[in-house]
């Protein structure tokens, strides 16, 4: 029985000896991660559009990639100026440093780039830097698109002009060239069928948005501009002019709609008039419903209309209670000319 006990016991001496013993343990020591910070919050190059998009790689903490957009138009890439690099708590005495900063540059000529920023413990992530072009859907060359006549199909010549006009109850919708007896040589809308709308996207409002740029309206191989004067003595200019001759400014303030500005107004100041984009497909203005090929510009005009004659002369609509001038036309390229 004394054997039994002292087996017990002993047993019980070598779990105490074991068990403070202290086996050794594969861990790190811990670094507070103040010290390691290396990710910054916001970065802002010239001509940048929007915030600035920075990723760390959870597979690789000494790597990282950042990308901006930017108007590249007037840009120098080889010599980008670097505007901001924010860090969370730039006050704090562990905020990393950044091998760019305000003032230095950016050699974006191959379209990428790289920086280095520096925890306060010395360790180090480097950042890929790549932009994409910003773009305005409106940049880009366009042509006129004819179409035959509505009210008269088979006879009124080919035209990418539309007039939307007529009293209240009678409100008529026609190409400009349904009635083509109104126009002689000299005075004919057909004259700007041939030309090239070339928008370039200039700048942008890197708050709310809104793009500017400038527009070259090209005259086509027969060199005319449109001279928009209805049986040669009535002059139309002024409302079936949808861009000016030659160039002119355009500002967006929302996706829709473009303020015309002329060529010398470089602070957009001065609107001259509000013209609207039309998308392809059924579109129903004043009431009337008619298909868009491929795509338009239009005015809309206030009134009142209530010049009424009921004897139905073509002025009615064509000169009168003006509703709307609508020019057809397709983009053929999303790059302006040069």
């Amino acid at each position: 029985m004394k054997y039994k006990h002292f087996s017990i016991l002993g047993l019980a001496l070598f779990c105490l000896c074991t068990s403070c013993t202290e086996e050794p343990r594969n861990t790190e020591p811990l670094t507070d991660p103040w010290l390691r910070e290396r990710t910054p919050v916001n970065i802002r190059l010239e001509s940048q559009i929007g915030a600035a998009v920075i990723s760390d790689d959870w597979t690789d903490d000494t790597v990282g990639a950042v990308t901006v957009s930017l108007i590249t138009t007037g840009l120098d890439l080889s010599k980008v100026k670097v505007e901001a690099v924010d860090f969370k708590y730039p006050d704090s005495e562990f905020c990393p440093k950044a091998s760019i900063g305000p003032g230095s540059t950016l050699d974006l000529s191959s379209g990428k780039t790289s920086f280095t920023v520096t925890a306060y413990n010395g360790e180090t992530r480097t950042y890929s830097l790549e932009y994409s072009k910003f773009r305005d859907p409106l940049e880009g060359t366009y042509s006129f698109t004819k179409v035959a006549g509505i009210l008269d199909e088979k006879n009124a010549p080919k035209c990418s002009f539309i007039v939307v006009g007529g009293w209240d109850g009678e409100v008529v919708r026609s190409t400009i060239m349904d009635k083509w007896w109104h126009w002689d040589t000299g005075y004919m809308p057909t004259d700007e069928d041939d030309n090239i709308l070339s928008f370039r996207l200039e700048k942008a409002d890197a708050e709310t948005g809104e793009t500017y740029g400038t527009l070259d309206n090209k005259a086509g191989p027969d060199g005319l501009y449109a001279n928009y004067m209805y049986d040669g003595t009535k002059d139309m200019n002024d409302k079936y002019r949808i861009f000016p001759k030659g160039k002119s400014r355009w500002h967006k303030p929302d996706e829709n709609t473009v303020i015309i500005h002329d060529i010398g107004d470089t602070e957009y100041t001065t609107p001259l008039y509000t013209v609207y984009i039309v998308g392809a497909g059924e579109q129903t203005v004043a009431g009337v419903s008619y298909m868009i090929p491929s795509g338009a510009f239009a005015r809309a005009f206030p009134g009142p209309f209530n010049t009424i004659d009921w004897n139905y002369p073509d002025t009615r609509w064509y000169t009168d209670n003006l509703r709307f001038t609508v020019w057809l036309v397709q983009k053929d390229s999303d790059n302006p000319t040069e």
